[in-house]
Formats: structure tokens, C-alpha cells, sequence
């Protein structure tokens, strides 16, 4: 655990705040996915069960207005006269007349009814006449069970399913689960005596339409029970013949669910009140789940869309907050390399802006700091240089160097004469009345007066030239550069070598700087020392004291004066010569007025 709280505590701050942002959208989106899932399936089961309720009343109200239109016609045929004169008829056979008569009118009724398949008429003494129906034994009708049950209640019109063992059959082939029968007494209107029976047989056709156009979920289906339970119509499913009817309660509606064939069924019911059916609806669970697995899937894309979309807001809105902080870390990484001029620009005035301010007041204060240390160091040096300067006492060395130049002149010792004046040259230059900056033309004056009287001495070993172009004559430059470098070449690079030496200076114009150039072809310098020695003029090692203080003063001037892109460089091949390399800035000379 602490491994791991050290590790998010390591972490940047923009990963931190991706993380929590994301943590929180994640919490929120899959909270209300959970609980909108749950909520849903709640609400949609009892939707479904609605409309499943509603599909049932309207199928129920269609096959209710079917029968009630067919029972209508069979009410038409027992008022016709042909029909009621039949049915008075008492121990005797209608003439031929009365029956083509009597079959005209059948023939119009199934003619403008086509799910009507056959109509027989049947008188109380068992005289019978039918449209396209017969009678298959000889036995009287009178004593089939559905013409007693008509005679039991002739106010009501009986509705036969699948009317099996009959004495009755057509000429059309069809089975009875095709048809369905309606059987209705015609009562005499005066007497209320039971005159006899009409017998309707009905094609199943146009209820199973009304069923065909019913569609519960995926797979659901409906069905039709008769009061005693027979199944009225029910389309081809086995599932239909495996629902008992002892699952089903007492009741007009109701809704249960039950396992069969290891699947689970939802089973909606409802009673009619018209013709005593009940109609059933069954719809595997499954197809509610798939709804369910539907919503599932689509709210899992759009969880997984949601957090796409909020990563990238998320890592756009956190990259606006780090910016500004890593803008600020990158100032600090410069000023760390001594950029002491970055300054933080803020847009805004919250935290990091105001840190930024913060950050730039540090800076405005370090650079005092640094100006009042570098003035004080100037003073320093300053006062140091003019106690030389006293010590050395230069008009009295003036006069004296001149008296001795007389002196020479009176002998005719002229290389006395040079050397003195060689020498006057490096002590009035050198002085220079206190100033730092001398033009290009005076420091290479006072190179080649050091020059002169060094060849005094080593005129033999040595030999040197100078390139200056006349163009740089008039820059500024600080002075005294120049003659510590040479000296270096002298005593490091020609006394070192074999026979006579020679050192040439040059110099040019490169972009906005002063390139100057000291090379001799002495001994040379070994790599690693000649690492150590660039190492330590660009600031990254201390100066140790085997090594003299003349180069290093020559750099440290420059870069304190100018800063650390300006300096030496030193480059050099052993036993082959050495070139050391004073980058200095274009100074122009400022004239003055007045």
C-alpha cells in the first residue's frame, strides 16, 4: 500500500487530475447505467404486459364483432318465412318448391358471408334441409347433443370448437379443427315453443387472419380456450398443448410466468364476456431480456463513447491548467543555466498566475543581487588596478624610460631604443588612465610592443606576424587581452618545441562578434589536458592550481563583462601547435561631446 501511495505520489499532476476526472465521470456513468438498466426493465416488463393486455382486448374485440355479425345472419335466416313455414312443419317432408326455395335463401347468406361453410336447418320432428351439409346415418338429429343443448337454452346461440362426432357431414373437405359451429334454436314468436335448430358451420380462416396479424414480441403467440377449457384456435406451437389449465387462476385478467421446456413464459390472459372464451397470450421471457441485452449493449457503447469523449475533454481541460505550469518549469530550466532575462507572461490572475509573478519578482531580485555583487567586484578590481597603478608611479617611469632612451640615442644603441620604446608603448597602453576598453588599434599596438621586446630575447627561437584588418581598428574592446595569450604561446607552446617557433595573430568579423585568433606551431597540448582546460574556461569544473591564472583572467573578464556566449576556446593537436579563440561582441567607440 505504500508502494503504491509513493508511486501515485510520484506521479505528474495533469496524470492526477486525468485520473480523478475520469474515476468521477466513471462512478457517475456507470451508477446510472446500473440503475437506468434496473429501472428499465422494471417499466418495460409492465409495458409490455400492457400492451400485451391491450393486443388481447383488441384481437378479443374483433372475434367478438366476427361472431356477433355472424350471429346476426343466423338470427336473418330463422325469420325468414321460408325458414319458420319449415319449421312448423309437424310429421312431414317439404316439397321441392319449398326446398329450392328454401336453399336460394342459403345460398344467398353463404354467398355474401364466405366463412360461412354450410347451413342445415332441423324442425323438432326431425325433418332436416342444408345447404351443401347431409346427414350420415339414419339416426334423427333431434337426438344429437347439440340440437338438446339448443333446446335447453334457445335464447342463447351456442358456439361449438372443433365439433367432433357429429351425424353431420359436407361435401367440402375439411376436418373439424377448421371449422367452428353455431347452433341457435328459432322459438315460435307466439307460443315461445322450440321450433327447431339452426346449425352454422364457420371456416377458421377469419380468425386465424385476426391472429396472423397479431404479433407479440419476437416469438409470442395467442390462442383461444373455450368455458370448458378445449382449445378453440391456437396456431401450430407445442408450446400451447404443454400450458396446463390449472396454472391459470379464476378470474376476467390475469399474469403469470412459468417454466416450460426450461425456458421461462410469460402468460397474460383474459376473459370475454360476450362468448365465455378466454384469450391467451405467451411470450418467452427471452424476448424481454433481448430487449434488456439490447439496452445493454447500446448504454455500454455509449458509457464507453461517454468516456472517450471525456478522456479527450478531460485531457484537453487538464493540458490548459498544466500548461502554464509546464511554461514555468521550462523558465526555471533556463534559469538554472544562468538565463536570468525569462520573465512568466500570464493570461489570467488565479494561482499559477499569480506564482508566476512570484516567479518574476525572484528574478528581478537575484539580477539585483547580481548587479550589486558584480559593482562591488568591479570596485574592487578597480581599486586594485589603481594601486598598481600607484605603486608603478608612471610619470616617474615615463621619465626615467626617456632619459634612458636619450642616453641610447646619444650612444647610437638603437635596439635599446626600440626596446625602451616597445616598452613605453606596454605601460602607457596598459594603464590607459584607468579605462577598461581600449580601441582594436591600441591593443594590437600593445601586442606587438610586447612582441618587440620579446624578440629581444628570443630572436632566434621565435618569429611572429600579425593580421589585423584595418576595418576593426576602431571597435572597443576590453583591454589587455591580447598579450596574456601570447605570453601563453611563448612560454607553453615555442620554448617547448625544437627550434625556431612562430605565432601568428589574426583576426575577423563573425556575425555580430570579434573573432581573434593566436596560433603558434609549438608542442601542443595532450586531449586530456586540453579537455580540462575547455572545461573549465566554459564554467564546468574549478580551476585547480597547476594552472596559471593568465588565460582564465582573460576569459572570466569577458564573460563577466558580456556573459557566457563570448569567451576563449582553446584548440590544439599535440606535437602540431595550438589555437586559442577570443570570441568578443562588436563594440563601437562612443564619442564625446562637449
Amino acid at each position: 500500500m505504500r508502494a503504491y501511495l509513493r508511486w501515485w505520489h510520484d506521479r505528474s499532476i495533469r496524470f492526477k487530475l486525468n485520473c480523478i476526472f475520469l474515476l468521477i465521470i466513471l462512478i457517475s456513468i456507470l451508477t446510472l447505467s446500473f440503475w437506468g438498466i434496473r429501472t428499465y426493465s422494471s417499466y418495460s416488463e409492465n409495458q409490455a404486459d400492457q400492451s400485451t393486455l391491450q393486443m388481447i382486448h383488441q384481437v378479443e374485440s374483433n372475434v367478438d364483432y366476427y361472431i356477433e355479425h355472424l350471429k346476426d345472419v343466423q338470427h336473418y335466416i330463422s325469420q325468414d318465412p321460408e325458414v319458420e313455414k319449415f319449421m312448423q312443419m309437424k310429421g312431414q317432408e317439404p316439397s321441392k318448391d319449398e326446398v329450392a326455395r328454401i336453399d336460394k335463401t342459403l345460398t344467398m347468406y353463404t354467398e355474401r358471408n364466405k366463412e360461412i361453410m354450410g347451413i342445415m336447418l332441423v324442425n323438432k320432428s326431425g325433418s332436416f334441409t342444408s345447404h351443401d351439409m347431409f346427414r350420415i346415418t339414419r339416426d334423427s338429429l333431434v337426438e344429437e347433443s347439440w340440437f338438446q343443448d339448443a333446446l335447453k337454452a334457445p335464447n342463447d346461440t351456442m358456439i361449438i370448437s372443433n365439433p367432433i362426432g357429429r351425424n353431420v357431414s359436407t361435401s367440402q373437405n375439411y376436418s373439424s379443427y377448421d371449422v367452428l359451429s353455431l347452433v341457435h334454436a328459432v322459438v315460435d314468436p307466439q307460443t315461445e315453443e322450440v321450433l327447431g335448430v339452426v346449425l352454422m358451420d364457420l371456416r377458421m380462416d377469419m380468425i386465424k387472419s385476426i391472429f396472423e396479424n397479431v404479433k407479440l414480441g419476437k416469438s409470442g403467440f395467442m390462442y383461444i380456450l373455450d368455458h370448458k377449457g378445449n382449445i378453440v384456435y391456437a396456431p401450430t406451437n407445442d408450446i400451447v398443448y404443454r400450458i396446463q389449465s390449472k396454472w391459470l387462476p379464476d378470474g376476467s385478467q390475469g399474469s403469470l410466468t412459468q417454466q416450460i421446456k426450461g425456458h421461462d413464459y410469460r402468460i397474460l390472459f383474459n376473459d370475454s364476456a360476450t362468448n365465455k372464451w378466454r384469450f391467451i397470450g405467451v411470450i418467452p421471457n427471452d424476448d424481454y431480456q433481448r430487449v434488456i441485452t439490447d439496452i445493454q449493449l447500446y448504454t455500454l457503447i455509449v458509457t464507453f463513447i461517454t468516456i472517450v469523449l471525456a478522456s479527450l475533454l478531460s485531457a484537453y481541460f487538464t493540458g490548459t491548467l498544466i500548461r502554464p505550469i509546464r511554461k514555468l518549469m521550462s523558465l526555471m530550466s533556463h534559469v538554472k543555466n544562468g538565463e536570468l532575462n525569462q520573465r512568466f507572461v500570464s493570461e489570467t490572475k488565479d494561482e499559477i498566475g499569480q506564482l508566476g509573478n512570484s516567479f518574476n519578482h525572484m528574478l528581478e531580485e537575484i539580477n539585483n543581487l547580481i548587479n550589486v555583487v558584480y559593482a562591488e567586484q568591479k570596485k574592487k578590481r578597480e581599486a586594485e588596478l589603481q594601486v598598481l597603478q600607484a605603486q608603478i608611479k608612471p610619470h616617474f617611469l615615463y621619465n626615467t624610460l626617456d632619459t634612458i632612451q636619450w642616453m641610447a640615442q646619444e650612444y647610437e644603441a638603437d635596439d635599446i631604443i626600440e626596446v625602451i620604446g616597445a616598452l613605453t608603448n606596454l605601460f602607457r597602453i596598459g594603464l590607459n588612465r584607468g579605462n577598461e576598453w581600449i580601441p582594436v588599434r591600441d591593443e594590437v599596438k600593445h601586442a606587438e610592443s610586447y612582441m618587440i621586446i620579446q624578440m629581444s630575447r628570443y630572436m632566434d627561437k621565435l618569429d611572429f606576424k600579425f593580421d589585423i584588418p584595418e576595418h576593426l581598428y576602431s571597435y572597443q574592446v576590453l583591454k589587455l587581452i591580447l598579450q596574456p595569450l601570447i605570453e601563453n604561446a611563448i612560454y607553453h607552446g615555442i620554448k617547448a618545441r625544437t627550434g625556431k617557433g612562430k605565432i601568428s595573430i589574426c583576426a575577423e568579423l563573425e556575425s555580430d562578434l570579434i573573432c581573434f585568433r593566436i596560433t603558434d606551431d609549438g608542442a601542443g597540448i595532450p586531449p586530456e589536458k586540453l579537455e580540462e582546460i575547455n572545461q573549465i574556461l566554459r564554467g564546468e569544473k574549478m580551476r585547480e592550481d597547476q594552472y596559471g591564472i593568465g588565460l582564465f583572467n582573460v576569459n572570466e573578464r569577458i564573460q563577466l563583462t558580456y556573459g557566457t556566449a563570448y569567451g576563449i576556446q582553446i584548440y590544439s593537436a599535440l606535437g602540431k601547435g595550438t589555437t586559442v579563440e577570443i570570441k568578443h561582441p562588436m563594440v563601437q567607440a562612443v564619442k564625446k561631446t562637449g
